[in-house]
């Protein structure tokens, strides 16, 4: 059902290479996931650029990305556009990318029950040491929607997300997560110990639309 979608999706999604040295556990050099969703202008989740985990820390302006049918062929630059703790997302920017491919994001919700999946390179931890050889394992997992939750934060600001019925290998945060269509109905947020993750925490493609559009990024939206 996904075999079109993900072949398609694949060449907007990249992985941010960790920082050297590598954590003492990694089993993998990925540091999260990005996804092209206009050309040259990629959406993370705030945790996965690096030193941008915590509010207060200084992100770092520039990283290192690699896009799926690249490895192995070289690595692109990119810079930090804007970053929204609260909302859990990050812009980055690649002057002149290799590839122009961009993910359509929906602007409305799914339905629960609907069927989706996601793609990218999950963070993994294999202790004691690191993996021998570390590289990046692209995975891809199917799941279906459980839940669309509309709650209030703090300050009584409005919060929603989406809850997924699979879980996830891994840090899988920044990945997109996708209709059969290709469509990208949200992005994947949920850190390992963190208490939604039993279940996949999805920021909605809603919240994208309106963190792009926040910073001057009017995206192609899927229609």
């Amino acid at each position: 059902m996904f075999e079109k979608a993900l072949a398609e999706n694949r060449d907007a999604i990249y992985a941010i290479l960790a920082p050297a040295p590598l954590p003492a556990d990694a089993a993998t050099t990925s540091g999260g996931t990005a996804f092209m969703v206009a050309p040259g202008l990629l959406v993370t989740a705030a945790r996965c650029v690096p030193g941008g985990s915590k509010p207060g820390n200084p992100p770092c302006p520039e990283m290192s990305l690699v896009r799926a049918p690249d490895i192995g062929r070289g690595t692109e630059r990119a810079e930090l556009v804007a970053i929204d703790h609260r909302m859990g997302l990050a812009l980055l920017r690649i002057d002149a990318p290799r590839s122009a491919a961009f993910l359509r994001v929906r602007d409305t919700p799914v339905p629960t029950g609907t069927q989706c999946a996601y793609s990218g390179f999950p963070r993994l931890a294999m202790g004691p040491a690191p993996l021998p050889g570390a590289s990046l394992i692209e995975m891809f997992q199917g799941a279906n929607i459980s839940s669309f939750v509309r709650s209030a934060g703090p300050g009584g600001e409005p919060l929603s997300w989406y809850v997924t019925d699979a879980q996830v290998v891994g840090d899988a945060s920044g990945c997109p997560g996708f209709l059969p269509s290709g469509e990208v109905f949200g992005m994947l947020n949920s850190p390992p110990c963190d208490i939604r993750s039993a279940l996949p925490f999805w920021v909605p493609s809603m919240d994208i639309v309106s963190f792009a559009r926040g910073n001057g990024v009017p995206l192609p939206l899927a229609t």
